[in-house]
């Protein structure tokens, strides 16, 4: 399954700049008012009102630091695919052989564009002894590993641009994610890789654009890269 961020596939162009109308200068009588909305942001797009100088873009739309609408067209790729593993199994179904398929053809259409996978497991996986001696999950990082060989190995992407994580149980899903996906149970949703691929991002600790630090946030404070 390919769908829309945070499940989804994303066809975007060269970035250009919109324009927007100047911040509206607020009255001293109403000074009081913007002091205590001033950790608000009424459109979404991750900048507070108080700075946010195009206050009315649409909620994940890629903006600029100061609010505004950064257009995407056809020359870049954001995309997202979620695969869900049996329990305590790095093995992932056959089932996803169309998916693959389509991460193929657009990564070989975007042959600029990095690769993030992210192994999670459910905290009933969670070996704590593993945990304890490596300093790591080692299930989460097999369930990354199987998907980056996969990708190299029977789709031809080149390794270097792959980037694997251990999310370990730090993100979980809730009731209402992957419902689209026929994954009914809460536990069975925790295991699970989330692979994103984008032309535009290439390092969790640099973002070019807050919309992308926004989408990419969670998986840069709370998984451990490795090799």
């Amino acid at each position: 399954m390919i769908t829309k961020p945070y499940n989804a596939l994303l066809f975007a162009a060269a970035l250009t700049l919109a324009g927007c109308q100047t911040a509206t200068t607020i009255p001293p009588q109403y000074e009081n008012i913007r002091t205590m909305q001033a950790d608000s942001d009424l459109d979404g797009d991750g900048v507070l009102d108080a700075i946010d100088e195009c206050p009315e873009t649409l909620s994940y739309s890629v903006v600029d630091a100061k609010g505004c609408t950064v257009v995407i067209g056809g020359d870049a790729l954001e995309m997202s695919f979620a695969g869900f593993f049996p329990h305590m199994s790095s093995q992932l179904s056959n089932s996803y052989t169309l998916e693959f398929g389509k991460i193929e053809e657009k990564l070989s259409e975007y042959p600029e564009a990095t690769v993030f996978i992210f192994g999670h497991t459910a905290s009933s996986e969670r070996d704590e002894a593993a945990v304890t001696h490596f300093g790591s999950d080692m299930l989460a990082r097999n369930r990354a590993l199987i998907v980056k060989n996969m990708l190299v190995l029977d789709h031809g992407i080149a390794a270097e641009r792959i980037h694997t994580y251990d999310c370990s149980n730090k993100i979980l899903a809730t009731d209402n994610d992957f419902s689209d996906r026929n994954v009914n149970n809460i536990e069975a949703k925790q295991s699970r890789i989330t692979l994103m691929a984008s032309s535009e991002v290439h390092d969790l600790n640099n973002f070019k654009y807050i919309s992308y630090e926004q989408l990419y946030e969670k998986y840069a404070q709370q998984c451990k890269p490795f090799a």
